[in-house]
């Protein structure tokens, strides 16, 4: 089925008010970061000392929007869940034309945080929602990383992950692409039979 809530037209909109904001704040995160490094000459052992503080200059710089991102997010997320296949599909193809995927990976680790903070069952199906329409598009090891990070909040809340794995399989691009070989779908339906979970999820259930 497909969730009639969700109107892709003015989830576009939504999403492309939001396009320049999200680029002047990553312009003004990358400026502060840059200017810790204005000198050429810097020694290798000085610039790796200059890192923390070139990292602490980014953070300071004022909050983006990533309030108003992961409030469109989480009705996003819910409608997703809902949807079937071809829609979720659609769904993705909007929200990668815009600035705010590249949020998604970090709308999953909030989801893992509030899930393993007591947060209810659906921020469990919101992060793999997220997840899946991330796609493994930006960086593949951290979109795993956020995925098991999820995984492991909802087993310490107490609540089987495996379902909502299966499910939200069903929706995911089938695909494989430049950026991950093998399709976020495979990934999520296999992901307690994968060497990922065997090695740094596993360890953690034991």
């Amino acid at each position: 089925m497909s969730d009639p809530d969700l109107d892709l037209s003015s989830l576009e909109a939504q999403l492309a008010a939001l396009d320049e904001p999200m680029r002047t704040w990553r312009a003004s995160r990358q400026r502060a970061f840059s200017m810790t490094f204005e000198r050429k000459t810097w020694r290798p052992s000085a610039l790796m000392s200059r890192l923390p503080r070139a990292a602490a200059g980014a953070m300071g710089v004022r909050a983006g929007p990533h309030e108003a991102v992961f409030a469109l997010l989480d009705g996003v997320s819910d409608a997703y869940a809902r949807s079937d296949a071809q829609r979720c599909a659609l769904i993705r193809g909007v929200i990668h034309d815009h600035e705010a995927a590249r949020l998604l990976d970090e709308y999953v680790a909030h989801a893992a945080r509030v899930l393993g903070q007591g947060g209810r069952a659906e921020w469990l199906d919101r992060g793999l929602a997220a997840a899946s329409i991330g796609d493994q598009r930006r960086d593949a090891s951290d979109w795993l990383s956020a995925l098991g990070d999820l995984y492991l909040s909802a087993r310490k809340a107490h609540i089987d992950p495996t379902p909502a794995f299966q499910r939200m399989a069903e929706r995911s691009n089938r695909d494989g692409h430049a950026a991950a070989r093998v399709s976020t779908r495979e990934v999520l339906a296999g992901f307690e039979q994968s060497a990922y979970f065997e090695t740094s999820i596993l360890p953690h259930l034991r």
